[in-house]
C-alpha cells in the first residue's frame, strides 16, 4: 500500500477548453505541481495490476465555524464534518488520479475501486491510499 499526505489545498480538475485551434488542460500546472510533491512516494515502477484508490479532500474550517476567535477556537454545536458545495468531489478525484497516471500506475483505467470525501479539518490537505489488488477488501 502507498500512503502519502500532502499539506496543500484540494483542487478540482478543470474543464478542457479550446482556443479556437486546439484544446489544452488548465488543470495542466496543477497537475505537474502535485506530482512534484509526491513524486518521492511512488513506487520505483508504476503498478500494472488494477488498484483500489481512498482520497480525502480536507479543508481549513471557516472562522464561521467557531465560537471564539482567539487562541483557543471552540467549534460551535452542530457543525458540519463533511463539506458541500461547490467542488464536486468527482472533479477533484479526477485532478488527483490523472496527475498520478504514468508514475504511480500506468493508467487510472486500472482502478477498480475508489473511495472520495471532501471534510474539514485543522488544515488543508488532500491525502491518498494506493491499494494493489493484492491487499484489496473483498466484496460479497
Amino acid at each position: 500500500m502507498i500512503k502519502f499526505l500532502i499539506r496543500i489545498k484540494p483542487k478540482p480538475q478543470q474543464r478542457h477548453r479550446n482556443n479556437g485551434r486546439f484544446q489544452y488542460d488548465p488543470s495542466k500546472g496543477d497537475k505537474r505541481d502535485f506530482l512534484f510533491l509526491v513524486k518521492k512516494y511512488a513506487p520505483k515502477k508504476p503498478i500494472t495490476d488494477i488498484i483500489e484508490m481512498d482520497l480525502t479532500f480536507c479543508y481549513k474550517r471557516p472562522d464561521s465555524h467557531f465560537r471564539s476567535k482567539n487562541k483557543e477556537k471552540i467549534l460551535k454545536d452542530n457543525v458540519p464534518f463533511f463539506k458541500a458545495g461547490l467542488q464536486d468531489v468527482d472533479n477533484l478525484a479526477k485532478m488527483y488520479m490523472d496527475s498520478m497516471q504514468g508514475t504511480f500506475y500506468k493508467n487510472d483505467s486500472q482502478i477498480v475501486s475508489l473511495h472520495a470525501r471532501k471534510v474539514y479539518g485543522k488544515e488543508d490537505y488532500v491525502m491518498v491510499k494506493i491499494i494493489p489488488s493484492k491487499n484489496f477488501t473483498k466484496f460479497a
